[in-house]
């Protein structure tokens, strides 16, 4: 059998389900964001612009919507780095209110890699980065590719493994061996 060889994820979709609230593309009521991953700065870095539908006061974004985006973000470089992982913390600094319907630019990097932990930040930003709306942290449980298949996926995207590993070769050892 011939096999097509896996390459990298760019972007969240290509391995999330489609009913995902982060990154689902059928999920009316998800956020439907992209985390692209980008390749030269070894991060997720996209425009994101909030729906009306993710009010908090009039005319801003709800403080538990950029959490959650954040949180995404952080997640999917992860698995972008060849990881599956559970939130383990997070905590955000609100520096201003975030306008609802403008583009903002969703930032998250990578800090540092313990034994079954990884570390990292993550920004809400204008596009341009001239203004910061909010800025933070968060450390995630790294979960076997097994428990994710079997558990979360129920074994529909084999595939995945595939991917993780190449993550992991292409872009997490690499990096990880650059920064220390």
């Amino acid at each position: 059998m011939d096999r097509k060889k896996s390459s990298p994820s760019f972007h969240a979709h290509e391995f999330h389900h489609d009913k995902c609230f982060g990154c689902g593309l059928s999920n009316p009521i998800g956020l439907k964001a992209d985390f692209t991953y980008n390749e030269e700065l070894n991060e997720v870095k996209f425009i994101y612009n909030f729906r009306r539908d993710y009010n908090g006061a009039p005319g801003f974004v709800h403080g538990g919507a950029i959490s959650t985006l954040l949180d995404e973000a952080m997640g999917d470089l992860c698995f972008h780095l060849g990881y599956i992982v559970m939130t383990d913390e997070m905590t955000f600094k609100f520096h201003k209110a975030t306008p609802i319907e403008s583009d903002l630019l969703v930032r998250g990097w990578f800090i540092r890699k313990e034994k079954r932990k990884i570390h990292l930040e993550c920004k809400l930003t204008k596009p341009d980065e001239s203004l910061s709306y909010v800025e933070g942290y968060g450390s995630f449980h790294i979960l076997s590719p097994r428990f994710f298949s079997k558990k979360i996926d129920g074994g529909h995207h084999a595939f995945l493994n595939e991917v993780l590993e190449e993550n992991r070769r292409a872009r997490s050892d690499k990096y990880i061996k650059e920064i220390l």
